[in-house]
């Protein structure tokens, strides 16, 4: 188990083994019948996948988690299913509609908020609460927690901020945007606070204290919930990739086929947020993966939502 093992038992975890296999299978397929690139989906599980769960596993050593409960682990997990189903549906169709629907900014982003705190935070919380009875500071489990995880925190966030500034293009596009540097600057602290809520509480609660919790209690195993997790939350944004073409990745080119998409949810998305899954299954706190989040998207981020609240 995550919360327990060494580093190196971790890595003979049957878990992580079968999800290497799934793994380079996925990425020889599509490498053979898609003519995919090998090399950026490997430095994404190396950098993201190992890299940053190796430096969260670090920073959590001798981490006590809060208590989390799971009432029904298979009541729980089949209603999941379902809420992953709608959610998938939202990503692919519904946040197209939101963007279609609305062409002025900052409007535009806010209305995007307002329906992801709405389908990934405000209704789970009110179905669980009618179904099973959680109190909403179960199912949150946000607090400042002790001293270690405020350095857990800051060791992260420093970290990716460093990763993404050195080795990112969040500054090349800071530059190209010919934004003023003040602008920049002054916009940081709010960019942060949106991506808090928009990016981390969003996501965080869904994925990481619903599913992964659930799936960890029902198969009683920590490594497990971080592993199936990645995978639901990368193949969550399979149709949107294929469908929203527009917004595909430069690597999945301006029409990828379905085979495409799905691969490159397994290869790159699934990967992106393994880091954040160690990170909750050692603290159980909701407010350190939120925060951690945040402050990974921060440097690709703040150039849209600075233009975005440019009036």
């Amino acid at each position: 188990m995550i919360v327990k093992n060494s580093m190196m038992h971790i890595f003979k975890d049957p878990y992580i083994l079968a999800y290497l296999v799934f793994y380079l299978i996925v990425l020889l397929l599509l490498h053979s019948l898609e003519g995919m690139s090998i090399l950026e989906p490997l430095v994404a599980l190396l950098v993201a996948g190992v890299g940053f769960s190796t430096v969260a596993w670090w920073t959590t050593r001798g981490t006590v988690p809060f208590p989390y409960l799971v009432k029904q682990p298979k009541s729980e997990c089949i209603l999941l299913v379902l809420c992953l189903v709608v959610v998938t549906l939202f990503l692919t169709w519904g946040l197209n509609i939101v963007e279609t629907a609305i062409h002025t900014e900052p409007l535009k982003s806010l209305a995007i908020l307002a329906a992801k705190l709405l389908m990934f935070v405000l209704l789970p919380l009110l179905l669980w609460r009618a179904v099973w009875r959680y109190p909403v500071r179960d199912l949150m489990n946000i607090g400042p927690g002790t001293r270690r995880h405020l350095r857990i925190i800051g060791w992260m966030a420093l970290v990716l901020i460093l990763f993404q500034i050195i080795l990112g293009r969040g500054l090349s596009v800071m530059r190209e945007s010919g934004l003023p540097w003040w602008s920049l600057v002054v916009g940081a602290p709010f960019a942060y606070v949106w991506l808090v809520l928009e990016a981390g509480l969003v996501e965080e609660f869904f994925f990481r204290a619903l599913i992964q919790s659930r799936l960890a209690a029902l198969l009683k195993s920590e490594t497990a919930g971080v592993v199936l997790m990645s995978i639901l939350f990368g193949l969550a944004h399979a149709p949107g990739m294929y469908l929203r073409t527009s917004k595909s990745l430069e690597i999945l080119g301006p029409s990828p086929s379905l085979l495409a998409a799905v691969g490159y949810s397994i290869l790159i998305t699934s990967v992106a947020g393994f880091f954040l899954g160690v990170l909750w299954a050692r603290t159980k706190n909701l407010t350190v993966v939120v925060l951690v989040h945040a402050a990974a998207d921060l440097v690709p981020s703040i150039t849209g939502i600075v233009q975005a609240w440019t009036f």
